[in-house]
């Protein structure tokens, strides 16, 4: 019996693939169409709009009956994407256009298109974690990380330098000027550790931001978090260690403690600045929870692109349930820093 492709659509964001002002890695809407013709993948192309639309495009797409959804974009177009098919059957493939793409690099698909568009006809397919953040204000989603500190309030303001928005630079000189460490009590699946930290660093993957390798042993389908606390760092010495890690680089610092867990809780004693994959929450208290194999994603496996993951899928595969990818909860474990 031949066995026909899943019904496909994609979604794409116009203006993916500019930062600061500087084109990376441009591709129109002809161009995607072009692009999934050459390689046989017959899909319906949706545009977003504005912030949140592609998780609103990829929620209609599943009611509509679409099974493989591809997010063109960034890695925020592919975090709203993957937002809508949590939870679902519905598989995400990424054709990546952002700078950055730390998604695309955990799920070891090539920064080529062409090799991208390969690796989504392929359809290896595994199941992996999602976070959720909850600050008072609100919650999100993330694949990548969720974090408190010092970090939280620099995103916040290079998202601002990002947008053009120059202005925001002498209030960021500013704030890493004041910025001192904060004493916290972090409860790592209820049980309570007390600290005196520069930032909490909540990390479904290794990456986040510039690349950085804030969890290096991360991976995506392990159904825990890797909890890594700064502790005894000054200010220059952390962006130090920040540089250190930029660009997938990998660094051991014994001042980074590390831990594992499914819920993490934040209590400082004084207000920390929240984010989750970069984009900010407010301000704590903060709970953060894994979603166990919540999501079905096309990987690839270039040897030089291996995916954050602690098993390969078969080639090809279909994706499991969420509640037969989740194995027994275990109780969380140390390891060194």
């Amino acid at each position: 019996m031949t066995q026909h492709p899943p019904r496909t659509c994609l979604i794409i964001n116009p203006t993916a693939g500019r930062k600061v002002g500087l084109t990376t890695n441009p591709l129109g809407l002809d161009d995607a169409r072009a692009l999934l013709e050459c390689h046989g993948i017959e899909a319906e192309v949706f545009c977003t709009e504005r912030a949140g639309h592609g998780t609103e495009l990829a929620r209609q797409a599943v009611r509509d009956g679409f099974r493989r959804v591809i997010a063109a974009g960034g890695d925020g177009t592919v975090a709203e994407v993957a937002e809508g098919l949590v939870n679902t059957d519905a598989v995400l493939g990424v054709l990546p256009l952002g700078s950055i793409m730390n998604v695309a690099r955990m799920l070891g698909i090539p920064r080529d298109l062409d090799q991208a568009a390969e690796v989504i006809k392929a359809q290896r397919v595994a199941r992996i974690d999602i976070g959720e953040a909850r600050s008072q204000a609100k919650s999100r989603l993330f694949l990548e990380a969720a974090g408190i500190g010092i970090d939280a309030g620099l995103f916040a303001y290079f998202n601002q330098l990002d947008s053009g928005n120059w202005r925001s630079l002498k209030p960021l000189l500013t704030f890493m000027w004041r910025y001192r460490p904060r004493r916290l009590t972090i409860r790592l699946d209820g049980k309570p550790r007390r600290y005196r930290a520069m930032m909490v660093t909540v990390a479904n993957g290794p990456y986040l931001g510039a690349a950085l390798t804030l969890a290096p042993d991360a991976r995506l389908d392990d159904r825990r978090f890797d909890v890594q606390i700064f502790t005894g760092f000054g200010k220059l010495e952390l962006l130090r260690h920040l540089w250190a890690i930029s660009g997938g680089r990998r660094v051991y610092n014994p001042k980074v403690l590390s831990f594992r867990a499914r819920t993490v809780e934040i209590e400082p004693r004084q207000p920390m600045m929240i984010h989750a994959d970069s984009q900010p929450l407010g301000t704590t208290p903060a709970r953060i929870e894994l979603l166990p194999a919540a999501l079905a994603v096309i990987v690839g496996g270039d040897p030089a692109c291996l995916p954050a993951l602690t098993r390969q899928p078969a080639e090809p595969a279909a994706a499991p349930s969420a509640e037969a990818a989740s194995p027994e909860r275990a109780e969380p474990t140390a390891v060194a820093g």
